[in-house]
């Protein structure tokens, strides 16, 4: 692989971020950290030397803000996890360090508006879904017909599966392009119509460095059947053969060339289907939920270091130690209700140690799991030795939470956003 460019010196500035990881890495690398965002947080205050609260919607009042705070000192990077913000942070980059490594405005548009994605794809012959772009109710109507049932309705950016709804008619496609109102009214206009490709699903991590691309992880992903994608979990190894896995490597090499991602991470959507592998999404960000900590695991490297790392053109770590089995299981319930269940105490910490996270707490009432509302209020990450090991480690987590629901009858939930519960992805 590429050897990094030169290290770079001074401040790193983040463009918003909630987790202590994320600043602690740039910390551990010895660079302060200058975090910007329209409201921060108390709890990220002690993780970071400086902080600007500004609105990051005005492009040019975000990069005159950066140069006061800094005092014409050229930061080391420009550096964000979070999706939205990605497309500002390669803006920033062109104009306040042109040379370090990072992912172009070019790339990140490609990534984030799922119309370009196919466009820029389907125009280097690399397999995607056949799609069309609808702005009317009665237009999506038409190339679903045209596309021929069922169709994926789906916003053009956005993340989580949230808004995506697989239909099989007329009113089903009319329902789900009026739902998107209003999150479409707060991104790009119009909504993709795409074939619904069926077949199993992976998820794929990269690192790509000066152009060439080292997959990281492969999961088997699993999710409720359609009309809706709720995640239900991740499984190591994939269970792809040795000639199907090095398809696969070689398409996620080819299309994140064919759609300009040098130097960056990304988390790719992929489905085999009766005529072979189809790319669904590709986006420039680490996964979410707990697939950067199943990565490092299979893996032996953190994205979130070895980005950082390589906006800052520092040297890559050796890979760390890797297990040879990892599931990640979402938690998710089958009816409504009041939840209680019991904290759960890891034996030990560690690459081998179980990973518990919950999002709701006891006494707080959830949905099924194809309820719109509802979703994925948590999730469960073992390793282990072999495919035994894994169901065993998993049992002793779920006797030592005691998951219940209760108080299902008559009762209903409270009405909540669980856009975040979707989906990690």
């Amino acid at each position: 692989m590429p050897g990094p460019s030169t290290p770079a010196t001074g401040p790193v500035v983040m463009l918003g971020g909630r987790s202590e990881r994320e600043f602690g890495v740039v910390r551990e690398l010895g660079h302060r950290v200058v975090l910007l965002d329209e409201r921060i947080p108390w709890h990220c205050l002690p993780w970071v030397d400086a902080h600007v609260d500004i609105g990051l919607d005005d492009w040019d009042a975000v990069a005159d803000a950066i140069r006061e705070e800094l005092g014409g000192e050229p930061p080391a990077a420009v550096l964000t996890h979070t999706e939205p913000r990605l497309p500002l942070m390669a803006h920033l980059g062109r104009l306040l360090t042109p040379h370090a490594a990072g992912p172009g405005e070019e790339a990140v548009a490609n990534c984030r508006d799922k119309l370009r994605t196919r466009t820029v794809l389907e125009a280097a012959g690399l397999p995607v879904p056949r799609f069309a772009l609808a702005t009317t109710e009665d237009e999506a109507v038409s190339e679903a017909s045209r596309i021929g049932y069922p169709v994926v309705v789906k916003p053009r950016d956005g993340a989580g599966a949230f808004g995506v709804r697989c239909c099989t008619g007329e009113a089903e496609v009319r329902d789900a392009f009026g739902a998107l109102g209003g999150f479409v009214a707060d991104g790009l206009p119009g909504a993709l119509i795409e074939e619904y490709v069926d077949g199993p699903e992976f998820a794929v991590q990269t690192l790509t460095r000066g152009g060439t691309t080292q997959v990281l992880s492969v999961f088997r992903q699993h999710t409720t059947p359609p009309p809706v994608f709720v995640e239900l979990g991740y499984e190591y190894p994939c269970g792809l053969d040795g000639a199907r896995r090095e398809e696969l490597d070689g398409l996620l090499r080819d299309a994140l060339h064919a759609l300009g991602l040098r130097d960056w991470i990304s988390h790719t959507q992929v489905r085999l289907g009766a005529d072979g592998f189809r790319v669904i999404e590709v986006n420039a960000r680490r996964p979410g939920g707990r697939l950067v900590e199943m990565t490092t695991a299979v893996s032996g490297v953190d994205m979130v270091e070895a980005v950082t790392r390589q906006v800052l053109g520092l040297e890559q770590p050796p890979p760390g130690p890797t297990v040879p089995f990892a599931r990640y299981t979402s938690i998710v319930f089958d009816a409504p209700g009041t939840l209680l269940y019991d904290a759960f105490v890891p034996d030990g910490e560690g690459p081998g140690s179980p990973v518990v996270e919950l999002e709701v707490a006891p006494g707080e009432t959830v949905r099924p799991k194809e309820d719109p509302r509802g979703g994925v209020y948590g999730r469960i990450v073992v390793y282990g030795e072999s495919p035994e090991g894994l169901d065993r480690a998993e049992q002793r987590v779920r006797r030592a939470l005691d998951l219940q629901v209760v108080f299902g009858d008559g009762l209903d939930p409270a009405a909540t956003d669980s856009r975040e519960f979707k989906s990690c992805c």
